[in-house]
């Protein structure tokens, strides 16, 4: 018969192997939603940085569009979801584009409530409210986004302070390569 502090022991140990295994299964799913968000703000940062802004509304009305569109299908593809009834799974998704469009609606009044005077601003702030987003989702047991909410909040940073000439490249590479590195990471989970 085991005593009482063994017996609380035992029942740590097994909460703790269930949050780990919860942590991971996210990790899992979240993984591909940050490669291709990765990928389309590297792409549409960089882009940006080459385009005169004219240009800047035809290479981000596509990427928007391919990045809600190609998270939806992710998430109606995983493999959490081909468990669940085809309801749940149109729900699933569902949640993501409201998120996005939550997200996307935000950062839009925000800039029509502040109507910032440098452009700097309009780059620099969707990438500092991402850093913030996973951070706080890494406060939730998840805490490898916390580095990487970190990672990006920072990057951003020095980019603003050392290279503002610079700054669509630093975006580029603290919100794009970071979300890649973190899809990388997060799937070795």
């Amino acid at each position: 018969m085991i005593d009482r502090s063994e017996a609380a022991e035992a029942l740590r140990s097994v909460e703790q192997v269930r949050l780990r295994t919860s942590a991971a299964g996210a990790y899992s799913a979240a993984s591909p939603h940050l490669l291709l968000s990765g990928v389309i703000w590297l792409v549409g940062f960089a882009a940006t940085g080459l385009a005169r802004p004219a240009q800047w509304p035809s290479v981000w009305i596509p990427l928007t569009i391919l990045g809600v569109l190609g998270s939806f299908v992710i998430t109606l593809r995983s493999p959490r979801a081909a468990r669940a009834d085809p309801a749940k799974r149109i729900r699933q998704a569902a949640r993501g584009l409201w998120i996005s469009a939550a997200l996307i609606v935000f950062i839009e009044s925000t800039f029509l409530l502040f109507r910032p005077t440098e452009l700097t601003s309009y780059f620099v702030f969707p990438t500092l409210l991402m850093g913030l987003i996973y951070a706080v989702i890494g406060a939730f047991g998840m805490h490898r986004f916390i580095w990487i909410g970190a990672g990006i909040y920072g990057i951003t940073i020095a980019g603003l302070l050392l290279a503002p000439a610079a700054i669509l490249f630093c975006v580029a590479g603290a919100g794009g390569g970071g979300l890649v590195l973190g899809g990388v990471w997060l799937r070795k989970a």
